[in-house]
């Protein structure tokens, strides 16, 4: 645009403007920002193209400027990962941690059955252990109260009393064992004394010095005895 001069006619460079409004001022429709003709046709101040300056369709929803939406998303991965903090990265924690608390409840519960079987064979061994100790001070007094019944000497209430004392030591465990005619056992019987006989095809025990104990299946004293054996 050129202005004149009033003083000398001379010609003087003007100015120009781009209406760059996006909302048509005296129509109120949407201009399209995207169209270069309408933007040309402001600029210059001609009239727009009746095609060029169109408003768009009021029913879709006009596309943000500067982003790009492919028509083909075929290539577009959509496995990844979940944003962090997203309800499906709580589900995923939450799981873990379930598990994580399982399996230390698991190994809590395995330890503790563990524990309790020792601590119950450590009671077994620690009440055999006072069992034993008190037959073995007691020993003396069996052996008397055994030749006593082997002599006849144990009659009357002494007899009822000496039973009594027996199956007491039989209640905790404990069990006497030797007898006249059983067949030498090496691990029960020690023999003290050996002689040959026509009568026996095996060693046998035909005299019980000492009577035998067993608490359970364990031996705790061996039964000595004299043992007949086969003369050849």
């Amino acid at each position: 645009m050129t202005a004149e001069d009033p003083d000398n006619g001379a010609a003087e460079q003007g100015f120009s403007f781009s209406d760059e409004r996006r909302i048509d001022p005296e129509t109120g429709e949407v201009r399209n920002p995207a169209d270069p003709s309408a933007q040309a046709a402001a600029g210059s101040g001609g009239e727009p193209d009746p095609q060029a300056a169109a408003p768009a369709d009021p029913g879709a929803e006009p596309a943000e400027p500067g982003v790009e939406v492919p028509d083909d998303i075929s290539g577009i991965d959509d496995t990844a990962a979940p944003v962090e903090g997203g309800v499906e990265d709580e589900q995923s924690a939450d799981a873990r941690l379930a598990a994580e608390r399982l399996a230390d409840l698991q190994r809590i519960n395995a330890e503790y059955a563990a524990f309790r079987m020792r601590a119950k064979r450590e009671q077994d061994r620690a009440r055999e252990a006072g069992v034993q100790s008190v037959v073995e001070a007691l020993y003396p007094v069996l052996d008397e109260l055994r030749l006593a019944q082997e002599n006849g000497d144990l009659t009357g209430p002494f007899e009822t009393h000496a039973k009594k004392f027996i199956a007491s030591l039989e209640k905790v465990g404990v069990v006497q064992f030797g007898e006249p005619g059983e067949e030498f056992d090496p691990s029960i019987h020690e023999a003290l004394m050996q002689q040959p006989s026509d009568e026996v095809e095996t060693a046998t025990v035909f005299l019980v010095m000492q009577p035998g104990y067993r608490l359970g299946e364990r031996v705790i004293r061996a039964a000595r005895v004299g043992v007949q054996a086969p003369a050849e």
